[in-house]
């Protein structure tokens, strides 16, 4: 979160990169076969997933949506909201659960009430309608990291102007609520919300990711590979930490949505600051993405992990035990 060095990308499925050599271990002709194989398997393993899925994001994007609430003066840092589990300026819309009682900016994030953010989206829209896409984009999505190392998307953020070139009509309210809650045409990557989170952790600076932090040949001295510095996000300290302050009750309060998750863990000793989400992709039938995006200690943060599985069902039940091991084998802890 603070240098933007890139600990591990990881995904999956994976192949054998060796198929794709010039001179195959296994043999040219087996080796084509299997580059065949993987170029009509319909889980895509070719795709890098971290750097180049492209997915909606879900309710982990609702820290987006806070901030850009909070920190343009839309909302008061203690803002408060009755969620009765249904909102309906629109379309009758419900919540994940029956409701929440009143909630914060920061419970809001904590127990992830989506009329909350439903109202959210609604009030920024009516303020402007740039406020939240232009958010977005200056919190890191809908753009390039700044990596040079790998390829990557830079995602998509829809915003009235391109509503109107591409479908000649207007701007709706009801794209700004779809696109607080994480849903609609929005697509993010894996890397991009790593970044947002860093500057979560780190008070506000975008890191740009590297995988190189030094080169040479074998026996040489290694020389250190120049990095740009981070980009600052510019919002405000407090508008943070009450952000902050939501997402690190997540693991830890009885009502976080991830609780259960971290109850028994060694991990509660140092604080797991995160955010789950579970983005819906369409299609009757088809299982939601999981999100669950993460740092940790929650003084002083030294990693961020960020656990997304296709197609896989609730961030809470999929993705954030993911992340739970990946943080516990970083810190050498076990259960």
């Amino acid at each position: 979160p603070n240098t933007g060095e890139i600990y591990a990308l990881v995904s999956y499925p994976s192949f054998d990169n060796n198929a794709y050599t010039p001179f195959p271990s296994m043999g040219r002709e087996a080796g084509q076969a299997l580059i065949a194989q993987y170029r009509t398997d319909e889980r895509n393993p070719e795709v890098n997933r971290p750097t180049m899925g492209l997915y909606p994001l879900g309710s982990t994007m609702k820290t987006v949506s806070a901030a850009a609430a909070a920190d343009s003066g839309v909302y008061a840092l203690n803002q408060s909201y009755v969620c009765t589990g249904i909102w309906n300026r629109d379309i009758t819309r419900y919540d994940w659960n029956n409701g929440h009682g009143r909630v914060t900016l920061a419970s809001s994030l904590t127990q992830s009430c989506n009329p909350f953010y439903y109202e959210t989206g609604y009030q920024l829209d009516l303020v402007d309608p740039y406020l939240l896409p232009n958010y977005m984009k200056r919190v890191g999505f809908g753009g390039p990291s700044g990596m040079t190392d790998l390829p990557e998307q830079t995602g998509f953020v829809p915003d009235p102007d391109w509503w109107r070139t591409t479908y000649g009509e207007q701007w709706r309210f009801s794209e700004a609520v779809n696109m607080a809650i994480g849903q609609g045409i929005l697509q993010v990557t894996p890397l991009q919300t790593a970044r947002w989170y860093s500057a979560i952790a780190n008070g506000g600076t975008l890191p740009t990711p590297f995988l190189v932090a030094k080169h040479g040949l074998i026996g040489d001295e290694l020389t250190t590979v120049p990095h740009p510095p981070g980009t600052p996000t510019e919002i405000r300290p407090e508008v943070l930490a009450t952000i902050q302050e939501g997402i690190c009750a997540v693991t830890t309060a009885s009502y976080g949505t991830a609780e259960f998750v971290f109850r028994n863990s060694p991990l509660q000793s140092i604080g797991v600051c995160g955010k789950t989400g579970t983005a819906q992709t369409g299609g009757e039938g088809t299982m939601s993405h999981a999100w669950f995006a993460s740092y940790a200690p929650r003084e002083n943060p030294q990693v961020v992990v960020v656990a997304m599985v296709e197609n896989s069902g609730e961030g809470s039940g999929v993705a954030a035990p993911i992340a739970a091991q990946v943080l516990e084998a970083y810190f050498g802890m076990t259960r």
